[in-house]
């Protein structure tokens, strides 16, 4: 047995499969990458790592299955998945995933999905030598009698297309997943799960940003079965409201914040300008944060300078910032091309930076995310069941107006932002009203 001392839950024990869990390279290499990317420029704390929030996914899997009364078989899948939900992150997460998809890697899901069945491996040739002896994932599962495929079934959910789906929109006895099956996936990733519960209370902790504090307990004890799906009994509606309003405010406070999206566009910049001078993109999955600077540091001029503007903090600024209710439907269509084509927006970007006197890449054109241009935020999309006094079930905007004001809430008010180095900011920025939005 290993007792865990964590900065957020205290102190907890692990033992079993997943003591040895903790022993694989799939997880240590989690304790190298960062879990908000480079966030730690703007909130200086925010240092904490994928691998301390896998344990804490896995802890707050293990209280809601006690609260919900699961068997210790149950509680010990929702464990181990909570365990394993991230082990597919490559270097700086989320920043760079996009990047290395397109250029011919896999997405952190697909990934995770490879390591816990066992057709992927995160370790490199060139590594292998230094772990003799070493255990797998699905090797370390099956010793206990728990089927990888299973494990891999509840983190990505019982769409067998593999897109992205709401959890609470999934349905009883589907032809993937049975009632019992959709607890269990639910209690990792749906509208309450132990992930959002775990990245909402670390990420406000070291971020030092107090809307993610939430009544979790207060939550976890009121969470119900209910068939297929979890319920939230109304004694802890107040707890849910609390919760949902936290993830909103963090958006807007952390995940959006301006000065975070600059951080993560010159990285990503650097590696997209550079990719001819890196390693392919598999391989590059298979490296951590440090790893990933040390490439960029041998790739060249460009690369080099972006790494230096961010190790002595000389970001790009923003030139130009846009509103939705700014902006007119060909406006609107031409950022959503933007962001969705990388080749036009590299054109884009590269004829502003020459017409401002400055040289490629150093205007950058980010837009967030396409679902705030077309006014589909994933809270729109959210709704949770409440069990009420009287023994029934209603869904949470019959019970609270909250519910509602959080949905029409942008999670950022910006829908895109063109940035560029200082001191260009207000050429950059008459090009843009000139060139591109008109």
């Amino acid at each position: 047995m290993k007792v865990i001392n964590d900065a957020i839950h205290g102190d907890f024990s692990i033992d079993g499969v997943r003591e040895e869990l903790l022993a694989t390279p799939e997880m240590n290499k989690l304790s190298h990458i960062k879990q908000l990317g480079l966030a730690h420029l703007v909130f200086p704390g925010a240092h904490h790592t994928r691998f301390e929030h896998s344990l804490g996914v896995s802890h707050v899997g293990g209280l809601m299955s006690e609260s919900m009364g699961l068997s210790d078989t149950d509680k010990e899948i929702v464990q181990v998945a909570g365990m394993l939900h991230d082990v597919g992150h490559g270097p700086y997460s989320h920043t760079l995933e996009h990047i290395l998809h397109s250029r011919g890697g896999k997405d952190h899901m697909t990934i995770t999905e490879g390591i816990i069945t066992g057709s992927y491996d995160v370790v490199d040739e060139s590594e292998s030598s230094s772990l003799n002896d070493r255990q797998t994932i699905p090797e370390t599962l099956e010793k206990y009698g728990i089927d990888p495929k299973e494990i891999s079934k509840l983190i990505r959910g019982p769409d067998a297309s593999g897109s992205e789906r709401s959890l609470f929109d999934w349905k009883d006895g589907s032809e993937h997943f049975q009632a019992e099956d959709v607890t269990l996936a639910n209690m990792v990733h749906g509208p309450v799960d132990c992930d959002q519960i775990d990245y909402l209370l670390r990420d406000a902790h070291f971020t030092g940003v107090r809307h993610g504090a939430i009544d979790h307990m207060r939550l976890i004890r009121s969470l119900r079965r209910r068939g297929g799906n979890i319920a939230v009994d109304e004694g802890g509606l107040a707890a849910l409201e609390g919760m949902l309003m936290a993830r909103g405010l963090m958006y807007s406070a952390v995940y959006f914040h301006r000065v975070t999206r600059v951080t993560e566009v010159m990285l990503s910049r650097a590696v997209e300008r550079s990719e001819d001078k890196l390693p392919e993109a598999e391989l590059m999955q298979r490296k951590v944060d440090s790893e990933i600077w040390s490439d960029l540091n041998s790739a060249g001029d460009y690369a080099k300078d972006i790494l230096t503007r961010l190790k002595y903090r000389r970001l790009f600024k923003v030139a130009k910032t846009f509103r939705k209710g700014e902006l007119s439907t060909d406006q609107v269509a031409s950022l959503v091309k933007i962001a969705t084509n990388p080749d036009h927006r590299r054109s884009v970007e590269d004829d502003i930076a020459f017409r401002a006197g400055l040289e490629p890449g150093y205007v950058a054109i980010d837009v967030p995310s396409v679902k705030l241009l077309l006014s589909e935020p994933r809270m729109s999309q959210v709704d949770i069941r409440i069990l009420g006094d009287d023994g029934k079930t209603r869904w949470l905007k019959d019970h609270t107006p909250i519910a509602d004001a959080l949905k029409r809430r942008q999670v950022s008010q910006a829908v895109a932002y063109v940035m560029t180095i200082p001191g260009s900011q207000d050429r950059v920025s008459d090009l843009i009203d000139t060139h591109l939005m008109q």
